[in-house]
């Protein structure tokens, strides 16, 4: 089953990888500007939030909770497909609006049908789907220079279709007899008002706003960087597939750092390197620059992508643990991300890529200095929430 779940993080996080890191710069090319860009995507986003809250209830609720995932899929390569054919402004807003109210919940709900099933295996699976991605964002960058960026609409679909047929292997595998669909404790009754009952949750969630945006939106961004610093479009897809793929020993190295250090100090230290590494990039450094701090991705995104999950599953009420991954994602994430998305394109038209960089490094400091305050680097032992399933 292992391997299941790996090829599911793989495929739908490189259906993710080929298109979110070159969208910006299809839309530059079919002749919209920096302040339209950020509009787009932030609206994604703002859909998002919306979409993320309303699937994550009907998972709660399911019995059949691949299917779910399933239809997901489903909708964003239909309304990516529509997506391609389309350059106004309007129909491209309504239509990445529409293809985000499929795309968004995907990933939370990839992150609780795994997280909720082996917890204590969670950062080696979620290693493939940055591996995914990294491939992805490497594979489009080339075939884009090849032939063109309407490539990425291509991959997308092929990737996401992909990984609905490893979600009916999974579910038909979960059904077979023996390989029951393992049994989550879930209260469907819980709504998110029951998790303002964990101080902690609300807390983690908080800072996870200052830091989950500006990760998300880099993906939009950073070609812009990279260009302006001398660079090309197919530097762009090796960049990021360095990036990227330093985030997947983080991620599996992830539980032996929280175990020696504590999951809270682990976080903390991520959050500070986010800190300067954005306000590095700030600086408008060389291309060549941008490649040698690869690895600086991984030590952040590669802890804080898993460490912040397992957080708010940890200090989730009894319950509510997918419902607090649900809400990680829509102010962590996405709430997150609309503000940086829309805020960075502004910037993008009147400072440049470094000054959205150096906005990114600053909102990200405010996550620390909260965090600080919450306390939340001191390590509270609590019992988990989550079951594991017998191997």
């Amino acid at each position: 089953m292992n391997r299941h779940f790996a090829t599911l993080y793989t495929f739908s996080y490189m259906a993710i990888g080929c298109f979110t890191p070159l969208i910006a710069q299809y839309l530059s090319d079919i002749g919209l500007d920096g302040t339209q860009i950020g509009t787009v995507t932030a609206t994604g986003t703002l859909v998002a939030i919306f979409a993320v809250a309303l699937w994550g209830r009907i998972y709660n609720r399911s019995s059949a909770k691949a299917r779910v995932i399933e239809l997901l899929c489903l909708g964003a390569i239909v309304f990516n497909a529509i997506l391609m054919v389309s350059s106004s402004i309007i129909p491209v807003i309504i239509l990445f609006g529409l293809m985000y109210f499929f795309q968004s919940p995907v990933m939370s709900l990839v992150d609780s049908y795994t997280v909720l099933g082996e917890y204590d295996n969670f950062g080696g699976k979620r290693a493939w789907g940055a591996a995914g991605f990294a491939a992805g964002v490497f594979i489009a960058g080339k075939l884009a220079d090849v032939i063109s960026l309407s490539c990425i609409f291509s991959l997308y679909e092929i990737c996401f279709a992909i990984t609905i047929v490893v979600l009916i292997l999974i579910h038909r595998r979960f059904h077979n007899g023996a390989n029951a669909e393992p049994e989550i404790h879930v209260d469907k009754s819980k709504k998110y008002a029951d998790l303002c009952k964990s101080r902690r949750v609300v807390q983690i969630i908080i800072c996870a706003f200052f830091l989950g945006g500006t990760n998300v939106a880099n993906n939009t961004y950073f070609s812009f960087l990279y260009i302006q610093g001398g660079g090309t479009t197919a530097g762009v897809g090796l960049c990021m597939l360095l990036m990227v793929g330093s985030e997947v020993p983080f991620m599996s190295w992830s539980k032996s750092l929280s175990d020696r250090f504590t999951m809270e100090k682990v976080l903390l230290a991520a959050m500070i390197i986010s800190v300067i590494r954005f306000c590095l990039y700030g600086l408008g450094l060389p291309w060549w620059a941008l490649m040698i701090m690869f690895f600086t991705q991984g030590a952040v995104n590669g802890i804080i992508l898993v460490e912040f999950v397992r957080c708010a599953t940890k200090y989730a009420p009894e319950g509510c643990s997918s419902l607090a991954i649900s809400a990680y994602y829509i102010i962590g994430s996405n709430i997150s991300t609309i503000i940086c998305q829309f805020a960075g394109g502004i910037i993008l038209d009147v400072f440049g890529a470094a000054g959205v960089y150096m906005f990114f490094g600053l909102f990200n400091l405010a996550g620390v200095i909260l965090y600080f305050i919450f306390g939340l680097y001191k390590s509270n032992n609590v019992k988990t929430n989550v079951k594991k399933i017998a191997k």
